[in-house]
């Protein structure tokens, strides 16, 4: 596959998951559908799918910092399944 069109599948994805986002926002989905999109955005960077920068944009417009007070602690849960420092 060219870098073009590799580029233009990462841009389609990107876009189909903004409309996805935008379209449960306005519909005004729950928590619990955000954090699973957020699992689905880091899937999608992981595998190269989306860029680092695409992603990020897709979860600041997820709109969890502003909803979970503890979202730091969340997110890093969620990543690394595990709250406590490493000894």
């Amino acid at each position: 596959m060219a870098a073009n069109t590799l580029g233009n599948l990462s841009l389609e994805i990107f876009l189909d998951m903004k409309e996805r986002i935008e379209t449960g926002l306005a519909n005004n989905f729950p928590t619990q559908s955000r954090l699973i999109m957020l699992g689905q955005i880091s899937y999608a960077v992981g595998r190269g799918d989306i860029t680092i920068n695409q992603g990020r944009e897709l979860e600041e417009l997820l709109g969890l910092k502003e909803l979970l007070e503890n979202y730091g602690k969340i997110r890093e849960m969620g990543f690394w399944g595990d709250l406590e420092p490493a000894a």
